[in-house]
């Protein structure tokens, strides 16, 4: 709590087809190089959220995004 920057716990990443990619209960993350984003951005990563009814919007008006580098 209260931590600005934590770091990503290990991650298990799985390839899936766009058009069988589900979209309800996951959160498009941007992954940007810096801190500084803007045009920094690398892709947007599908982070699964607890449930399907948890509302993306939340986090989007909360700023969250991945950092690669850590500051």
């Amino acid at each position: 709590m209260k931590d600005l920057h934590p770091l990503l716990p290990v991650v298990h990443v799985t390839a899936v087809q766009r058009k069988d990619k589900p979209t309800k209960g996951f959160y498009e993350c941007p992954v940007y190089t810096t801190s500084a984003r803007g045009a920094t951005i690398v892709f947007t990563a599908g982070l699964q959220m607890e449930s399907e009814d948890s509302n993306p919007h939340l986090w989007v008006l909360a700023g969250v995004a991945l950092l690669m580098s850590p500051e």
